[in-house]
């Protein structure tokens, strides 16, 4: 297990500054940004954070536990200095039991999507077989989405910015309506139904993109590829039950379709990195994958319950 930072140390005091910091709005783009970079210098960085993060949660509900019962006489506390004593006391220990703290909720679902509040007010769609985890016990407006894809409407709140985490590629926003997806192959989208919303990747936050209403971004290995959706509606379309997809890895739409309740389709290593560009509603899915065999170079075994798409015998190469 990873030793506690002593919050005396450098380390631990500037951790602390840190997590002051985040706790306090604004914090602009290159302050995160300096975070970012502080955080991924050294592990011990990141742990001493997220220790100062714990204490600052646990202070914070000091104030009711420290507040004295009403009194029903005007006579003084007999030993005022003794109650002031506990409340330090008190404080000290929750310095020294940082992991006490339990952290965040995090949001996830099963074959169905599901709808949840915010903290700031803002709601979240998760589709089906999505993760969705708040990025700080202490700032209600950062989170990362660690499986799958959701879609957005976000509360403008005096300012603070929204941000969301996929993969290596940050969104941010003041108030808006946008979906994001990480896709099985690593490959992120950001489609917008509504407002402006700009995207940065890597630990450096490069602004790769600046989308408006019925723009959306593909990022994949580092680059970055946009285009326009039919209706600024499309950003989303499968709360409708239907699937789109854009010069996607095939292995990205059968896990997609997996998630769904296609529990025994399967695909080769070879065949999932095949390239398609696709739609169809989630109730004809078996139809689709039936087709796909005349869209690539795929064929499709069947063994019992289970269905497997590979590469085409004689086809040379997987582009």
């Amino acid at each position: 297990m990873n030793a506690t930072v002593d919050p005396d140390s450098p380390i631990g005091r500037e951790a602390r500054a840190w997590a002051l910091a985040v706790s306090g709005e604004p914090f602009p783009p290159e302050r995160s940004a300096d975070l970012r970079h502080w955080l991924d210098a050294d592990p011990a960085h990141a742990r001493a954070y997220e220790e100062a993060e714990a204490v600052l949660l646990a202070l914070s509900e000091l104030p009711s536990l420290a507040r004295p019962a009403p009194q029903s006489h005007r006579k003084p506390l007999a030993r005022p200095s003794a109650w002031i004593g506990g409340v330090t006391a008190l404080a000290a220990c929750l310095v020294t039991a940082v992991f006490i703290a339990l952290p965040p909720a995090v949001l996830e679902t099963g074959a169905q999507s599901r709808q949840v509040a915010l903290k700031d007010g803002s709601t979240a769609i998760l589709a089906p077989g999505s993760r969705l985890a708040p990025a700080s016990r202490w700032n209600d407006r950062r989170y990362v989405l660690e499986r799958g894809e959701a879609f957005f409407s976000v509360r403008k709140a005096d300012g603070r910015r929204f941000q969301v985490e996929v993969g290596e590629t940050q969104v941010e926003v003041l108030g808006t309506r946008f979906d994001a997806r990480t896709s099985a192959s690593g490959q992120v989208r950001v489609a917008v139904e509504e407002g402006r919303v700009a995207v940065y990747q890597g630990t450096a936050r490069r602004e790769v993109a600046r989308l408006g209403a019925g723009d959306y971004v593909l990022v994949e290995n580092g680059r970055a590829q946009g285009g326009r959706l039919p209706a600024p509606t499309e950003a989303a379309a499968w709360r409708a039950g239907r699937l789109a997809y854009a010069d996607a890895p095939l292995g990205d739409v059968v896990a997609d379709l997996v998630a769904r309740g296609h529990a025994g389709l399967r695909v080769t290593p070879r065949a999932a990195a095949l390239r398609i560009t696709a739609s169809f509603q989630l109730d004809q899915a078996d139809r689709f994958i039936a087709s796909l065999p005349e869209i690539l170079p795929v064929s499709i075994r069947a063994s019992g319950a289970q269905r497997t798409i590979d590469v085409r015998p004689g086809t040379a190469s997987a582009p």
